[in-house]
């Protein structure tokens, strides 16, 4: 069966970072075997209402859109009725006007409450600040709530200073200075933040150790040459080319309207560089999962769960627990379980069923972990390490240490 080849038009931003890995997206589509005559524009300015009226005289079967549009473009858009996948630009009212289309978005409260995570796990941050973008589109405050609703559910502020881009730099600094020290700072994107970091050093204002400062896009022309070089919180960008192809290739397969138009694309990774990079903070908040890992680790509790207490992702709580502790969260918690697995084989004649209960384990795994780490099966360990009942009984008559 021959393949259709579809002609398309894509518009895309490729000046920075985030429409580069748009586009490597699409390739990566493309290269699972689809076909598509494609079309590039390169930049905002070249995408105009006069190309989408030639676009469709010539034949296009589908637009793929990462750059904002006008209304009146919008407005045309929809009455051309040609299949589209729209990247980071959500319109509610084109959604309902034009059927043959679907949103791909990246998930901007997520990015924030990310970005709060990440300087509440620094331990020792009294103020936090948003610098948001003089851009009024959604993504601008979808960032902003998702850092204040993270921070609020810490019982923190977040104070917000507003058009980042334009107002003097005085005002800025004035605003930094004000904030609660140490404090952290998200900033709408990787060019803000490079404006925060020149205002600091305005202000005599060390980075990290008075204001640590997050971005988001992972720029590395930006977040590589700055001084300290930028922490940012890195959008799978490429992912979102590659689903927006997909479902546009769905949509001129079978050009009806989707089951599912909407899409939100979940966060990659947080780079983490010197803007706050402030290691001697980490001991706190790795002395807060010990502490509840100690009291729980017989309670079947996983690394998620440890990283959901303090309020940080899986990967920022691993990161400070592997610094300060050397090794990771999941050993910690099996190591404690381990260590109860053999004192109740040593001074009890509990089954093991029961022993794997009480250490918050699975009976069927526990024979084969704890063979694993010590290299004898259970049985082997409990007769060569039996206590006599003397024995058990002195154990019992001795008030037992605390493991810390």
């Amino acid at each position: 069966m021959i393949k259709p080849v579809f002609k398309v038009l894509a518009a895309l931003d490729l000046s920075t970072e985030a429409g580069r890995r748009k586009l490597g997206g699409i390739y990566r589509f493309l290269g699972e075997g689809h076909d598509w005559d494609l079309e590039l524009i390169r930049s905002q300015k070249e995408f105009t209402g006069a190309k989408l009226c030639t676009a469709a005289k010539s034949g296009v079967q589908g637009l793929l859109i990462a750059v904002p549009e006008t209304a009146a473009q919008r407005a045309l858009h929809a009455k051309l009725a040609i299949p589209t996948a729209f990247i980071d630009f959500p319109d509610a009212s084109t959604l309902k006007s034009f059927p043959l289309c679907v949103f791909i978005n990246e998930d901007n409260h997520a990015i924030g409450s990310t970005a709060a995570q990440h300087l509440l796990a620094q331990g020792t941050t009294n103020g936090f600040g948003y610098a948001a973008a003089s851009d009024s589109r959604p993504w601008n405050q979808g960032r902003h709530e998702g850092f204040a609703a993270q921070l609020a559910r810490n019982g923190r502020p977040c104070d917000v200073f507003e058009r980042t881009e334009t107002r003097p730099r005085g005002e800025l600094v004035a605003w930094l200075k004000a904030l609660p020290k140490p404090a952290g700072v998200m900033t709408a994107f990787d060019d803000v933040a490079r404006r925060i970091l020149a205002a600091c050093a305005d202000a005599g204002l060390r980075v990290p150790q008075d204001v640590s400062v997050i971005g988001v896009g992972n720029d590395e022309v930006v977040c590589d040459h700055v001084r300290p070089t930028l922490t940012s919180v890195v959008p799978d960008f490429e992912e979102e080319g590659y689903r927006a192809a997909r479902e546009l290739q769905a949509m001129m397969l079978r050009p009806r309207v989707p089951s599912k138009r909407e899409f939100l694309c979940p966060i990659k990774d947080v780079a983490e560089r010197g803007s706050t990079l402030h290691t001697p903070n980490a001991g706190l908040l790795v002395q807060r999962a010990m502490d509840f890992i100690e009291k729980n680790a017989l309670k079947n509790i996983t690394a998620a769960d440890v990283a959901a207490h303090l309020h940080v992702s899986r990967r920022l709580a691993d990161l400070r627990f592997r610094e300060v502790r050397k090794t990771s969260m999941l050993a910690t918690i099996l190591d404690i379980r381990l260590g109860e697995v053999k004192r109740l084989l040593a001074e009890t004649d509990l089954p093991v069923a029961e022993i794997a209960e009480r250490c918050g384990c699975n009976p069927a795994s526990l024979k084969n972990l704890f063979r694993r780490h010590f290299g004898v099966s259970m049985r082997e360990w409990r007769k060569a390490n039996t206590l006599t009942r003397f024995q058990r009984y002195s154990l019992r008559a001795e008030p037992r240490q605390d493991r810390r």
